[in-house]
């Protein structure tokens, strides 16, 4: 019986992705130049979760900002979470497998997520360096 991973592993690889094994992070792969991450549980077959790691160190002068924008992040973000890890924020999109899904399209779905949820970062970073960061009119849902 071939498991959900081997059959995500095999997605991936048809997909034109080289997937190498991390150690304690499942397996990274690379994307319109950024490195993202194929995280698997062996525990929970069915969760899919695709990580775009470290897109933003957290500054420690200015905890409160860096708080603020994962906030709204995580407020204003369909199918995206934001979270600290290793003092940086990572962005996952997560997705529960039911069996009969079109692997391909929810990956490459969760990559246009990943992707779109940094570009929404990178603005909110900007905004909040002109103190913008609180204006609700500049926040667009995915």
């Amino acid at each position: 019986m071939t498991t959900m991973k081997e059959k995500m592993l095999e997605v991936f690889k048809s997909l034109g992705f080289k997937m190498e094994e991390m150690d304690d992070y499942g397996y990274g792969f690379q994307y319109e130049g950024k490195h993202f991450l194929y995280l698997y549980n062996e525990r929970d077959e069915s969760f899919l979760n695709i990580a775009l790691p470290a897109v933003l160190d957290r500054d420690n002068e200015d905890d409160l900002a860096f708080y603020k924008v994962m906030n709204k992040m995580n407020s204003s973000l369909k199918y995206l979470k934001a979270y600290v890890v290793d003092d940086s924020l990572w962005l996952f999109c997560e997705h529960e497998l039911l069996g009969d899904e079109n692997l391909r399209k929810i990956v490459a779905h969760s990559l246009s997520c990943l992707e779109a949820g940094m570009h929404f970062l990178f603005s909110l970073v900007d905004d909040s360096e002109t103190d913008e960061c609180d204006d609700g009119d500049k926040v667009d849902s995915l």
